[in-house]
């Protein structure tokens, strides 16, 4: 059962059993939550952290659901222990695992909703294909060449969904395996073949997410443009790009 692992993962974690009980509490979390996540393909990466395979028919507020729901279960982003390994240092803090925590990603989703209103469905219908993810976020990759446009250097967020640049790659939904079973970031080399960076997947996930953070702070049409005008200042006078700053630039990988 879902919520039996749910507690399991919350104790290997050393959560608090008063932090479960109130996000049980002020979230109305039972087993009957956790549904969302039953019938979906569940991928594992090498610290054990799931993430569950989105189905191609699923709703955007199916999406959504899982989204939250992955977060709950997991009860760890995997942030902190990428940070502590030999030769990295994380940008920022690990935001403790909590109720608080929930409801922000509650509140984002809220401020991001068209990305499960409608882009989980512009992903899916163009050949892509997306999982859930421990920080509480979407990931995909692939489709055709109307979904390339979506994706540029090692991938782009929109919203709450992170596309990976690797389109036109056979399975996405193998690719999608591969990339959580490496818990590395890929991207396509010089000869466009799909490699493994070595860049760890939860630090750049934690960067697509402050991301994902800016665009619900922002809006939709003033993310657009503010991040527009940073590349402009960044490519035509050198000056730091201030939003990959604010997401992370080692985590992200710029440093």
């Amino acid at each position: 059962m879902l919520y039996r692992r749910w507690l399991e993962n919350a104790a290997r974690s050393g959560v608090p059993a008063a932090v479960i009980g109130e996000i049980e509490r002020r979230h109305r979390i039972t087993p009957d939550s956790f549904d969302v996540l039953r019938e979906m393909e569940e991928i594992t990466d090498p610290d054990g952290k799931s993430f569950f395979l989105i189905p191609r028919d699923a709703r955007g507020s199916d999406a959504r659901r899982a989204v939250l729901m992955t977060y709950i279960f997991n009860a760890d982003t995997g942030y902190a222990t990428a940070g502590a390994r030999p030769g990295a240092t994380n940008d920022f803090p690990d935001p403790p695992y909590s109720a608080a925590e929930v409801q922000r990603i509650i509140d984002r989703q809220r401020a991001n909703s068209w990305s499960y209103d409608r882009d989980v469905r512009f992903v899916h219908r163009n050949g892509a294909r997306l999982v859930s993810t421990p920080n509480g976020m979407l990931m995909g990759l692939g489709g055709n060449w109307i979904q390339g446009l979506f994706s540029q250097q090692g991938g782009t967020a929109w919203g709450d969904i992170f596309m990976v640049n690797i389109d036109r790659c056979g399975d996405p939904c193998e690719r999608l395996r591969q990339i959580v079973r490496s818990g590395r970031a890929w991207y396509t080399d010089r000869r466009g073949v799909p490699v493994p960076s070595h860049l760890n997947l939860d630090r750049v996930l934690h960067h697509e997410e402050r991301h994902s953070a800016q665009w619900a702070a922002k809006g939709y049409l003033r993310m657009l443009t503010d991040y527009g005008w940073e590349l402009v200042r960044e490519r035509a006078f050198g000056k730091p790009n201030r939003l990959e700053v604010d997401a992370g630039l080692s985590d992200g990988g710029y440093a």
